[in-house]
């Protein structure tokens, strides 16, 4: 879910949304974080309440269907763009629920704000490791955009919670200097916890911008986190390949894996 519906700075190519309608600052009304989330419990619901109707539904899932655990707070739009972020993260945990954050990492006003307010999980995708590669994989509508993304990051080192700092790779954009982006992060030690390296997907609006071609394989993900990992100081964890996503740490710690009852 998104509190921020078409709200976003940045036009990044890889971005299965539609970024014609991105704007610089917010604009038009705020909505309350209790209409938000309950609105978005009702929505899931009536998605789903079709499976009551099939007779070989598994019965305890439709159960709890009605009560979600789970909020992601992304897609479209940029998240931190929504004026009332911390009180909608008090919210969704208020309730028993998790809450996860992505950002692009341009709004450290906002990210300062979580302090006290922290969600379940931070995610920040790190969409290049130089202020030239950023510029040109970010197509910002703000001035120093970099800058506000180093910022961000630095803020980020003491939020308490978990942190994650993500790569979403676009070959013939960003996916370039596997040892550039490795020694970027080294510098970063103690600002996060986890570090995915995860394919670009042709799909959604950006099959208008870029071609399959720009999309990697899990192979070429693979190699190319590897090298990230070498010069960053990391080891290879995981891996999803149905995602394209291989995850990387210091070292593996037990409860990495979050399970709610």
């Amino acid at each position: 879910m998104t509190p921020a519906l078409q709200h976003c700075n940045f036009r990044c190519w890889h971005c299965w949304r539609d970024i014609s309608t991105a704007s610089r600052e917010w604009s038009g009304p705020v909505d309350d974080p209790k209409d938000i989330v309950e609105g978005c419990i009702k929505e899931h619901v009536k998605i789903l309440i079709g499976f009551k109707g099939n007779k070989d539904a598994n019965k305890q899932r439709i159960k709890e269907m009605q009560k979600p655990k789970h909020f992601a707070i992304s897609l479209t739009g940029e998240p931190c763009m929504y004026p009332r972020l911390p009180e909608l993260i008090d919210e969704i945990k208020k309730r028993g629920m998790t809450a996860y954050l992505v950002t692009n990492g341009s709004m450290p006003e906002m990210v300062e704000k979580l302090k006290g307010h922290e969600p379940t999980q931070f995610y920040i995708t790190l969409a290049a490791s130089n202020n030239d590669l950023f510029e040109h994989t970010t197509n910002p509508l703000i001035i120093n955009a970099w800058e506000r993304f180093n910022k961000t990051l630095e803020i980020m080192k003491n939020l308490k919670t978990r942190r994650v700092l993500r790569l979403t790779l676009t070959k013939g954009y960003n996916m370039v200097n596997p040892e550039e982006y490795g020694r970027f992060i080294k510098k970063l030690e103690g600002h996060y916890d986890f570090v995915e390296c995860k394919g670009y997907m042709h799909v959604g609006y950006s099959m208008k911008r870029l071609s399959e071609k720009n999309m990697p394989t899990h192979d070429e993900i693979k190699e190319f986190s590897e090298k990230v990992a070498k010069a960053a100081g990391l080891k290879y964890i995981d891996e999803k390949p149905e995602s394209s996503v291989v995850l990387l740490m210091k070292e593996d710690i037990k409860g990495r894996i979050m399970v709610f009852n």
